[in-house]
């Protein structure tokens, strides 16, 4: 029996974002059906029964914006085709938008037991700078009616330099939200190429909060949450009575995962693969994944990179047994680190110290294999 946890990519979206980059649109009733014939046959095609499910997470696109018998046809289908542990942990994005209480009935089951919704800010001015169709009372009145419907597990996605924001827009937003959820993810806006929103930066029509701002917003929301009792398990993501995402800290542990649906990704026994990103190519071809081994090398990497990111740090063991002794290899590196207080060395793991995440990728450097 092999333990892994489940991605599934839906596209769809009722409007794109003026930063968002990911792989999803607006599509006609006709691709949604053709989309999921060819999702659930896909599942079927990698079923089997010696695989433990211990984590589902539904992403987007905003997979609330659908009809939400396909999600239980979704998920109904992952149950059949594997076998599915007793505290999985069942997430889908939604918006604020599209999430009604019918449809929350019917996540509920189906046994989802986790919300992620895409809040970004409770600032009308700040969700219209970057094309969100919501506003603070639709956010407020969405999750309000999650928990009234038994979704006592969600978490809120707030967004760090938006146009025009201010800190305390900011710290209004997350002071509001903590008092209704379970978890927060504050993101740095990226703004990605070719997105609308970076051509309004380009062309002076927005005026971005420069980068020093964002992070000096950053390291004060960190400190605010953390009064709060939200504990910052890894670089954005902050929870309340330990209620982390299992499923992003998967991820970060490099443990086991099949991605379906287009443009996602699967890291399954070393090995890593990720379908096409054309919806229309995805709905009409084989199952022909492209396959990449990762060497001992890579492995080493992408820990080191995952893990510190975390509170939890990186296991130095699990280290050894990929051919990489770091305490004697980076036994300079380690010693200086530590005399600086960045890193703690504590039950056998490596663990950057919480006010030092700032400069996490200059630790992460010192610490990768020559």
């Amino acid at each position: 029996m092999i333990e892994t946890m489940i991605y599934v990519h839906i596209p769809f979206c009722d409007s794109k974002c003026l930063y968002c980059n990911f792989v999803s649109g607006i599509y006609s009733e006709e691709i949604k059906q053709q989309y999921f014939l060819k999702l659930n046959k896909e599942i079927e095609y990698n079923a089997n029964k010696k695989y433990i499910v211990t984590s589902i997470y539904i992403g987007g696109g905003t997979p609330s914006s659908i009809d939400s018998k396909y999600v239980v046809e979704l998920i109904n289908n992952i149950f059949t085709c594997f076998t599915i542990k007793d505290d999985v942990e069942i997430t889908i994005e939604a918006n604020p938008c599209s999430l009604t209480r019918e449809k929350l009935h019917d996540y509920k089951n189906c046994k989802i037991n986790r919300l992620s919704i895409g809040v970004q800010s409770l600032d009308n001015n700040c969700l219209k700078k970057i094309g969100r169709k919501h506003t603070r009372q639709k956010a407020l009145k969405a999750i309000n009616l999650a928990r009234q419907c038994g979704f006592n597990n969600i978490n809120a996605d707030v967004l760090i330099g938006i146009p025009n924001q201010t800190y305390h827009k900011l710290k209004s937003t997350i002071k509001t939200l903590l008092k209704k959820v379970s978890h927060i993810s504050a993101y740095m806006l990226i703004n990605e190429p070719n997105t609308p929103l970076t051509r309004m930066i380009a062309n002076n029509e927005v005026k971005v909060v420069d980068e020093d701002k964002c992070v000096s917003f950053y390291d004060k929301i960190v400190k605010y949450l953390n009064k709060k009792h939200f504990t910052r398990y890894e670089v954005s993501n902050f929870a309340k009575n330990d209620m982390i995402c299992k499923h992003n800290m998967g991820y970060w542990q490099c443990k086991n995962y099949l991605g379906f649906g287009v443009s996602s990704h699967s890291y399954f026994l070393g090995e890593r693969y990720y379908n096409t990103s054309n919806i229309l190519e995805y709905i009409h071809s084989e199952f022909n994944y492209e396959k990449h081994k990762l060497t001992n090398s890579e492995k080493i990497e992408e820990y080191l990179m995952l893990g510190l990111r975390t509170k939890y740090g990186v296991n130095i063991e699990k280290l050894r047994s990929l051919g990489f002794d770091i305490l004697t290899a980076k036994k300079t590196e380690l010693d200086m680190l530590a005399s600086n207080d960045f890193i703690q060395i504590l039950d056998g793991a490596i663990i950057v110290n919480n006010d030092k995440f700032g400069v996490l990728n200059q630790i992460i450097l010192k610490l990768l294999p020559n």
